[in-house]
């Protein structure tokens, strides 16, 4: 029913990641490799704003852009609608000339348990159907967030029909406000809240889709937070071919810096954590507050960024981390910057063709910019390119992650704010980078 979003490949050695990777489990030391060259602002690139949104009609897009296969996007959004609670949209390319066309396709309700306030980027199946969650809404009485789906209709220009997985109730063992997109194994659906559980830490969860004629699957796979433990998931779930998943949490661990974590199932249909790497550690070089999602490469090192910390005056980090012998060692790859832009809060996102990285950083001198990270050819120090610097009219904040389409290596996300006026802070826009 599901695609496997993460399948590794193999190390240098040919043995399979999952393999390696089970190895690795220990604390870290760190590596600092200090604050990379900044180049100028690129000229190469074009950067086009491809819709505004505006206040008479759905507006603060929330979260980068998910691509169906024949090139639609798909998004949603917290302000607006037809009841003033958020929309699902599709942006459709241009047959002719330069002019997207976007509909909507979901407009969220204050009632009926169906959930309210979209709170990040959406998820999309093999078959086009969209997943997402709220941070509003759900039970009656907790109001805090839904699991939900949209099903494509089967005549095109057709209703798309919303159905609940789960309505999030804080009871003791269940999470709430979840705030991150869920990912897919082959069966099941994977993905974490950011308070609830036991110890109000959040919680990682899993929910088995309907067989035909009954209802989905829920089960709290693990409650952060106790005894010195990861603390309030701040990313999306990376998933293995092995079945591990793997995050990030803004607190908790050894120094209450944040952590990155790992799940792995066990036999006895439990899952166990284990922490892999600790921030802070009495200083906050290595960067502290780890947000948004993780990245695999070919050798099964993990690539992210942080909010905070680093040796640029706390303005966040991007890192790996590289197991070896039960630990996992840190290399600090780039220091942000007011200059090259601060507190990144979107993750990264691979150019498969060079092994560059790409992110967005909303605060600085040079704020609101999308960014690429680039590998030296000897090793070493990483270089920053700024790809585009917004303006506030052609769009501001962009905490979404950026989208690479894999056909022609453009690149696309979402503002928060900017673009036209109307809006508390401007109402955003979607744009496409032509690198």
């Amino acid at each position: 029913m599901f695609r496997l979003v993460t399948v590794l490949g193999k190390n240098s050695s040919g043995r399979s990641l999952p393999a390696t990777l089970a190895k690795a489990g220990g604390l870290a030391s760190v590596i600092l490799l200090g604050t990379f060259a900044l180049s100028a602002l690129a000229g190469a690139q074009t950067e086009s704003t491809i819709y505004t949104f505006a206040l008479k009609e759905s507006f603060w897009p929330k979260g980068g852009l998910v691509e169906d296969a024949i090139g639609n996007f798909y998004g949603p959004t917290v302000g607006g609608g037809t009841y003033g609670a958020g929309t699902v949209y599709q942006l459709s390319p241009p047959t002719s000339g330069t002019t997207w066309t976007k509909t909507v396709l979901w407009n969220f309700q204050t009632w009926g348990g169906t959930g309210y306030t979209p709170s990040s980027e959406l998820a999309i199946d093999k078959n086009g159907t969209l997943y997402g969650v709220t941070w509003s809404g759900g039970d009656t009485h907790c109001q805090c967030g839904v699991l939900y789906k949209l099903v494509p209709p089967a005549i095109k220009g057709g209703a798309w029909t919303q159905s609940i997985l789960h309505a999030f109730t804080s009871n003791g063992s269940d999470g709430r406000l979840p705030n991150v997109p869920v990912v897919f194994s082959s069966t099941n659906i994977y993905g974490v809240t950011e308070q609830g559980g036991p110890y109000d830490g959040g919680v990682a969860y899993q929910v088995t889709p309907a067989k035909s004629g009954g209802k989905p699957l829920y089960k709290v796979l693990y409650a952060f937070g106790g005894n010195n433990d990861a603390s309030s998931p701040s990313g999306p779930l990376l998933l293995d071919s092995a079945g591990n998943l793997y995050g990030v949490t803004a607190f908790g661990g050894a120094f209450n810096s944040g952590a990155v974590f790992k799940l792995s199932p066990q036999t006895s249909g439990t899952w166990t954590e284990s922490i892999l790497f600790n921030f802070g550690g009495g200083t906050n070089s290595s960067g502290i507050t780890p947000v948004g999602n993780l990245l695999f490469d070919s050798l099964g090192n993990l690539y992210g960024v942080t909010e905070f910390g680093g040796m640029s005056s706390g303005f966040g980090v991007a890192y790996q981390l590289t197991p070896s012998s039960g630990f996992w060692t840190e290399n600090v790859l780039f220091n942000f910057s007011d200059a090259a832009g601060a507190y990144p809060l979107a993750g990264l996102t691979w150019n498969p063709t060079n092994g560059s990285l790409y992110g967005t950083a909303s605060a600085g001198l040079n704020h609101d910019v999308v960014f690429q990270l680039t590998p030296s050819t000897s090793g070493g120090l990483w270089t920053e390119t700024s790809l585009h610097q917004f303006t506030f009219a052609d769009g501001g904040l962009p905490w979404g992650r950026v989208l690479r389409d894999p056909t022609t290596g453009y690149l696309y996300g979402t503002t928060y704010n900017g673009g036209a006026s109307g809006c508390d802070g401007e109402c955003g826009v979607d744009y496409q980078i032509i690198p």
